[in-house]
């Protein structure tokens, strides 16, 4: 049986449109929240987005779509931030 490695390891998903939005699934919550700065926890690593004006547009359980300016896109293991 095949299963996706996203769905077998609960990883983060990202997907990127140029450097103006990202959408995110798989994540527990949003760490950190300002306009130049949003902070994803996810089940082992914690996604941080840089850049200005940064907004979320949407949020539910499944999914969230980030717009603005992006300017870098890290992942850093849970507890090192």
């Amino acid at each position: 049986m095949n299963i996706p490695e996203d769905v077998l390891h609960n990883d983060i998903i990202l997907k990127i449109i140029g450097n103006k939005e990202a959408v995110i699934e798989n994540f527990k919550g949003i760490h950190l929240y300002t306009d130049d700065e949003i902070e994803i926890a996810g089940k082992k690593v914690m996604l941080k987005i840089s850049g200005s004006d940064l907004r979320v547009n949407y949020f539910s359980g499944c999914d969230m779509k980030i717009s603005g300016l992006i300017k870098s896109i890290s992942f850093c293991m849970n507890g090192e931030l």
